[in-house]
Parts: C-alpha cells; sequence; structure tokens
C-alpha cells in the first residue's frame, strides 16, 4: 500500500497534566502530515467511547500524548484490542519507561549509570535528612518536568515535600550530579546529534521547557567526539534495555568529567518543530515532514510484518 493513501489518526490532548503540551504537539504533527499528502485525522481521546468512535476507519494512530494516557501504556493497549497499527512502543516498554521507579531498576541491573534513589511516603519521608543535598524531588510516574523540585536544604523543603506527597503519595528523591545537561534522540536503532540544554533557571524545569527564551539549545552539543560517542552508546542502551522502538529521547546529565548518568527516557517525546527530537533530526539532514513520514512507514511496515495490515 501507497503511504500516501493511509489514513492517519493523529491522537493528541487527552486528560493529563500535559495536555496543552500535547495539543500543539499534536497541531505540529498534523500540518506536516498533511503537507506530505497524508489524510489525516485529529482525536483527542478524552473518552473512550469517543476515541473508539474516531477511530472507526483509521488506518494507523500517530500517539503525540504525552504524559498519563499517552505514555504509560493504556493508549497502545487499547489500541492493539482495537487492532489498530501505531508507532511507538509497545504498552510494556511505554509502562517501563514512564515508571521512573521501574525505569530505574532495570537501569541498575544492566550497570546503566543513573544518580542514586530513593523513594519515600509519608510513613518514612523523615528518612530523607539523611540523603545527601542537593536532590531532586519527582513523581514517580509523570512529565514535562510536573511537580519536581530542588531540596537543597531538608529542613526548609519540609512542607514541600509533605504538600507533594499529600498529592503523589510517593515520591522519587534523586541526587543532583552537578554538570552539564543533554538530551539524545533515538530514531529506529540509531542515536542522533547530541543536544546540549543549557536553562537561564536552577534546573530544566517546566517554565524553562516551554517558556520562549528560557533555555539555550546548542545543536549539536559542543561536546569532545568521545563524549558524544558515549553519550550515544548509553541512550542507545537505554532505548534497547526497556525494550523502546521506532523512537525515544533520553535525557542525561554529565559530571565534569563527561561521565554520563541518565535521568530518564522519554516515549512520547515533545513533537512541535521546536521540540528536541526534532531539532536532533534537523541536525541529522530530516526536516519535520520527513521525520514524521519516516515514523509512519516505520509503524506501517512493522504492522505488515506482524499481519495486522
Amino acid at each position: 500500500m501507497n503511504l500516501k493513501k493511509l489514513k492517519i489518526g493523529v491522537l493528541s490532548g487527552g486528560n493529563s497534566s500535559e495536555r496543552p503540551i500535547s495539543l500543539r504537539s499534536g497541531r505540529a504533527v498534523l500540518r506536516a502530515l498533511e503537507r506530505s499528502g497524508f489524510a489525516v485525522r485529529r482525536i483527542d481521546p478524552r473518552e473512550t467511547s469517543y476515541i473508539k468512535k474516531r477511530l472507526s476507519g483509521v488506518d494507523l494512530a500517530f500517539i503525540a500524548l504525552h504524559g498519563k494516557g499517552g505514555e504509560d501504556g493504556s493508549i497502545q493497549a487499547l489500541l492493539e484490542k482495537q487492532g489498530i497499527p501505531y508507532l511507538g512502543s509497545d504498552p510494556k516498554g511505554s509502562r517501563l519507561a514512564f515508571d521512573k521507579v521501574e525505569a530505574k531498576i532495570i537501569f541498575d541491573r544492566k550497570k546503566i549509570p543513573t544518580p542514586a534513589w530513593v523513594t519515600f511516603t509519608r510513613k518514612n519521608w523523615q528518612t530523607l535528612a539523611r540523603f545527601p543535598t542537593p536532590f531532586f524531588v519527582k513523581p514517580i510516574a509523570d512529565g514535562s518536568s510536573i511537580g519536581i523540585f530542588l531540596v537543597e536544604d531538608f529542613k526548609r523543603s519540609a512542607e514541600k515535600i509533605i504538600h507533594g506527597l499529600e498529592e503523589y503519595g510517593v515520591l522519587l528523591a534523586e541526587k543532583k550530579i552537578e554538570g552539564r545537561e543533554f538530551t539524545v534522540g533515538i530514531l529506529g536503532k540509531k542515536p542522533l546529534p547530541v543536544i546540549e540544554l543549557r536553562p537561564k533557571r536552577k534546573f530544566y524545569d517546566y517554565r524553562a521547557k516551554y517558556t520562549r527564551g528560557m533555555t539555550r539549545y546548542l545543536v549539536p552539543a559542543p561536546i569532545p567526539p568521545a563524549w558524544q560517542k558515549k553519550f550515544q552508546s548509553v541512550a542507545l542502551r537505554v532505548h534497547e534495555a526497556l525494550g523502546l522502538r521506532d523512537f525515544s529521547r533520553v535525557d542525561l546529565m554529565a559530571d565534569r568529567e563527561g561521565r554520563p548518568f541518565v535521568l530518564e527516557a522519554n516515549t512520547i517525546p515533545g513533537f512541535t518543530e521546536l521540540s528536541l527530537l526534532p531539532k536532533a533530526a534537523r541536525e541529522a539532514g530530516l526536516s519535520f515532514e520527513t521525520l514524521c513520514e519516516k515514523l509512519v512507514g516505520m509503524a506501517w511496515r512493522r504492522s505488515k510484518r506482524n499481519g495486522k495490515a
């Protein structure tokens, strides 16, 4: 089948805390696919019954859903139940990457370097007084740096920690790595050029990510070739260890010696033309339209191999 004859449903929006970003990603993808000549339908899966109706007649789903409902494996499981091919990781890989604790356990088991970490609840949160500062407190399963804050003094942050526990129940404490922040996209089974992030805030938080001018992006990262090779190798190991497919984006910190520490893997990273994965793809010679079309091709060919198309 000619790819351009496919009817593609672009899934964006949803009910997660990342809905506004997802809508932006969805609009960018929809416009790019339309410019490439695809028949495209926008689908906002706020209700299960609604999405099932809207999926009728769709040949393939392009998932641009961030956060819960998009990256946790649930929409992937629904699409598989409906027999609709989709791009990106399967339910298991999505769930493992989205759950920071599950991912950390795999990183430790596979000897993939990651910052020291512990989980805590309302019952034992005061044990954090012994965890070396500075450290980040993070929700177990959320994205776009939502709910993340830096603890530099335990006593001064106690109220904030308690408030976070009231909202999430369980939280992750992760040692802050002093150094530089990078991200590495994976496309297919190949790493893309490394990008360095230089936020104007204390760390790359929600405001730094989505406010124009608050972060400087260096593409490609001004690093020695040995660092680039090392970062790309680690990112590919993460992608494979979590069982991801088609694409992902791996975020990491590097200390002053250039030793990488993996923060997390994103299975549905931002998909606006200004987002990090498209920036890296552009540096590798792929326009935004070509990137979207390439991903559609990957998913469609896989579905044909698996007898689902």
